[in-house]
């Protein structure tokens, strides 16, 4: 019989989207079926929340440049509005999202509405699971 164990990886995504365009960075393939358990974003001074990050679970890795982005936006399923902004802060969110397979992608979406460029700074932590034989 084999037993569970896990253990905390946190993805970085960092780069740049241009004025009045979007831009998707993708994490590598995720093997293992895993658990979001965080993610946070800074934006820096000047921002003025006319930069969106979405965040997504995807099956492939396309990084389109417009919406529609395949896979689930993980916080639209969650709330009101599927995307956090802000203008100098650090923004950590705490989920539970559960993939019990692996074979994913994770995505973070800029949408930059400012006619300058933005830096995007994310992260994502998830929990890994591994069998391991007793």
């Amino acid at each position: 019989m084999a037993k569970e164990i896990s253990r905390l990886q946190t993805i970085a995504f960092f780069g740049t989207v241009g004025a009045s365009t979007g831009k998707t960075l993708v994490s590598k393939r995720i093997e293992r079926p895993f658990k979001i358990k965080e993610i946070a974003a800074s934006f820096a001074p000047g921002v003025n929340r006319l930069m969106n990050l979405e965040f997504y679970i995807s099956p492939d890795d396309s990084e389109p440049t417009a919406k529609p982005l395949t896979g689930t936006n993980f916080l639209a399923s969650l709330g009101h509005v599927g995307y956090i902004t802000g203008d100098d802060e650090r923004k950590e969110m705490k989920t539970e999202v559960e993939m019990h397979e692996g074979g994913y992608y994770l995505k973070v979406f800029a949408d930059n509405s400012d006619t300058y460029e933005h830096t995007i700074d994310a992260q994502i932590t998830i929990e890994l699971f591994y069998e391991v034989p007793e």
